[in-house]
Order: structure tokens, then sequence, then C-alpha cells
């Protein structure tokens, strides 16, 4: 698939997203919910007008469905890469990257375990809310490997994440964002829910 510098906007970026196929199950222990691709064109079209997508090394932790590391490759990154602890998500964004003809790296690893070095870390990393501070791996590592990082967190942490994030990046943007999660476990009671969260951008100091 050639990059779509071209006509790169949020509606041609989400319209190419939500072709993407989603996961039949999630498994709440490691707290899976879907980024909708309205929320990721937003964020992808924003590190795009940012400098941090086209020509550059991009990795998305966490990746589930590919999502963000499809959605790099479809605007111009040179490489993307997708990690994901959860063999059966591997599995998918392979077979999302194979339907929509993109050329990203699918790695099956702990976020922990993880090496190397990016111009550009996109993460929707677990809020912690099933397990306390299973966020903080994915900040660790985001700030250890990455340049620029664009990370999605809940609204009730945004004190204790932005201080956190201070100490290792200088803060560009702080922006309240809601993410449209599906009834996907047993516990939710509606169709759709409006999570809210904050998108912090950062440039490691």
């Amino acid at each position: 698939m050639e990059p779509h510098r071209s006509k790169v906007n949020k509606k041609s970026i989400e319209l190419f997203l939500s072709q993407l196929e989603l996961p039949e199950f999630y498994n709440i222990s490691l707290e899976q919910y879907p980024t909708d691709a309205g929320t990721a064109a937003t964020i992808l079209m924003e590190a795009y007008l940012d400098g941090n997508i086209d020509g550059k090394n991009v990795i998305d932790l966490g990746t589930g469905s590919g999502i963000f590391a499809i959605g790099a490759g479809y605007i111009g990154a040179a490489t993307c890469t997708g990690i994901d602890v959860d063999e059966k998500m591997i599995q998918l964004a392979e077979h999302n990257c194979g339907k929509l003809q993109c050329k990203c790296t699918f790695i099956k690893t702990g976020v922990s375990a993880l090496t190397g070095s990016y111009d550009t870390v996109i993460m929707n990393p677990p809020f912690g809310s099933v397990i306390k501070h299973d966020d903080l791996p994915f900040i660790k590592k985001a700030v250890e490997i990455g340049t620029n990082i664009y990370s999605i967190h809940n609204i009730s942490s945004y004190e204790f994440i932005s201080g956190l994030y201070s100490k290792y990046l200088n803060i560009i943007r702080k922006t309240r964002i809601f993410i449209r999660v599906p009834m996907i476990y047993p516990h939710h009671k509606y169709r759709y829910k409006e999570i809210e969260s904050v998108l912090i951008y950062g440039i490691k100091n």
C-alpha cells in the first residue's frame, strides 16, 4: 500500500480505519477495549501535523487490532510496529494489515521486554481500573524508547499521570477527548459509553 500523503485528513483516516476487523472477545484481565476509528484518526492526524508520522519510525504499544500502527503506515510512516502480549490480538492485527495491504510489523511481547528506539510512540494503554497502576509499565517504556509520545489516559488519573510524564517529557499538549467504548464485558450496561479521557503529547527532554 502506498502512503496517502496527498489526501491526509481526519475523515480519510477514519474511513480507512473503520475497515479494521475487531476482536470477537476481549480479555478483561488485560483491560482490553477497542480504540474507535474516530479517536484513532484524531490522534494520528495530530501527530501527522506535528511532523511525527510521515517518514518516521512509529510504534503502537498494546496494538490490539493494529489500529495506530496501520493508521500510521497509511499516512506515510517509514516503519510502523505494533506490540501486544496477546497472541490473538497479534494475529488479528496481522490479518487487518494483510486485508488493507499495509506494511507493518507486529510483535508478541510484554511491554517491559521491548527494546529499540522510535521517533514516535502512540498508545492507548490500560487505564489501571482493573489492575491498579497497570498503565505504569507502558509509560515507563514509552519514555525509554520514544522521542515523541502520544498517550491516552483516564481523566481521573490526569494529575498523577501528568506529574509523572513531566519528569521525563516536555509536555506540549493535553487534550480532553472521549473514547467510545462498546458493550464488551458482562458488567457493561449500555450499548456504548463515552469515557472521558486525556491525550498527552510530550517530547523527551
